[in-house]
């Protein structure tokens, strides 16, 4: 149906495209000779005007030269094109069937070169419902069909190189020798591993779960590596067995901050909040210096904190910056409107008191501001926002970092 509709758009295009160019000169008057045609017919009028008295002869007169010389001017503008270089028929049916067929016949081959002729309709329920439908805790796999009949679904690596040619055919060879002996735990690591660094994630977590049940001990890497393909599979949904698989892999290694993470990521998207930034902010608190997951770690829990209308956790990049401890965040969470209000007034009060004392501190500046960001006061955030440009004078990093606070 698409490729009959497309055609006859594309004939419809040709046929607009070379009409004006298959069409005779001769067929339409030139603007400079219908402009002389009515110059004469105005002439005539004077005259007509003169003879009932609606004009005098002076006005007649007047009138006359200044037609006269516009009917001059048409007439030397259609002597100009009496001698302009005519196009011929020929080359200007040449233009036009050439422009008719070649911009159709280049769509085309375009079309044929990126698109997806074969690809099904998208229903209208996941056009339409998609977020509806995420929000239900679909299963891992019915999770990744959503996000295919979506188009979000991660796009594997193209192999249009030869290294990447090589490596699918590698890939194919470790399929077939699974195929004889499905239990070489060796080959289906190399296989699963290989498979989620060329983007085939759905692949890779699922040899990555037949290594879990196969194993005659629980493997800690093994765990967080499926986690991370199923996760990755359903690009950033927490599926109820990417859940259990963290819940596993917390019981083997409770420290590991893949499975704390992604557990505390899983109890956000089922809007358990407060549950989530505690396990955040006890993730930040056991970071050790430099981890690379912190400032991901941080977002999440940042954002997290300003949904609940709480302060921050501690960042630990930042460690100049006191802030609320984790007994604090969960005292605020826990407690009453009007007196985690007045907790969080006293943090904030505090944080600027100290600051009046210690100016130098930019960390604790930018969380003053976002902190009357949140509360609403724009009118304190602008005032600290200013002392702090003070204090950060000539400082341009501090002063894009302070101006990109308030936002």
């Amino acid at each position: 149906m698409f490729i009959a509709l497309a055609g006859a758009l594309a004939l419809m295009t040709a046929f607009a495209l070379a009409l004006p160019f298959l069409r005779k000169r001769d067929e339409t008057t030139s603007r400079a000779a219908y402009d002389a045609q009515t110059y004469r017919a105005q002439l005539a009028e004077i005259d007509q005007d003169v003879s009932r008295g609606v004009l005098t002869d002076t006005e007649a007169k007047a009138a006359k030269i200044e037609i006269s010389r516009r009917l001059l001017t048409a007439t030397d503008a259609m002597e100009a094109e009496e001698a302009a270089p005519d196009t011929s028929d020929a080359l200007r049916k040449r233009i036009g069937i050439g422009a008719g067929i070649g911009i159709p016949l280049a769509a085309t081959m375009l079309y044929l070169a990126i698109g997806e002729a074969g690809r099904p309709d998208m229903p209208l329920a996941s056009r339409t419902d998609f977020e509806a439908q995420m929000a239900q805790r679909p299963s891992q796999s019915n999770a990744e069909a959503i996000l295919e009949r979506g188009g979000f679904a991660p796009q594997p690596q193209p192999a249009d190189t030869p290294e990447a040619k090589q490596v699918l055919e590698m890939v194919e060879q470790v399929k077939v020798a699974l195929e004889q002996d499905p239990n070489d735990a060796q080959g289906r690591l190399v296989l699963a591993r290989t498979q989620a660094r060329m983007g085939r994630y759905a692949d890779a977590w699922r040899n990555y779960a037949l290594l879990a049940e196969q194993a005659k001990q629980p493997d800690v890497e093994i765990y967080g590596e499926l986690m991370e393909t199923m996760v990755s599979a359903t690009n950033g949904y927490i599926s109820p067995e990417a859940e259990t698989v963290a819940n596993k892999g917390a019981e083997l290694d409770p420290a590991d901050p893949r499975f704390r993470h992604y557990k505390a990521l899983a109890l956000a998207q089922r809007n358990e909040r407060a549950e989530a930034l505690l396990r955040w902010t006890a993730l930040l608190q056991d970071a050790e210096p430099g981890a690379r997951w912190v400032p991901m770690v941080y977002g999440h829990a940042a954002e997290m904190a300003a949904s609940l209308g709480v302060p921050p956790p501690p960042n630990p990049a930042a460690t100049s910056a006191p802030g609320p401890s984790q007994s604090d965040i969960a005292a605020a969470v826990d407690m009453p409107e009007t007196e985690r209000n007045a907790m969080i007034e006293g943090m904030v009060a505090g944080l600027a008191e100290r600051l009046a004392e210690d100016p130098e501190d930019l960390q604790g500046w930018l969380r003053l501001i976002r902190a009357y960001t949140v509360m609403g006061r724009i009118d304190q955030r602008d005032t600290a926002i200013e002392m702090a440009r003070k204090t950060f004078t000539g400082d341009a990093k501090a002063l894009e970092r302070i101006d990109a606070a308030k936002e």
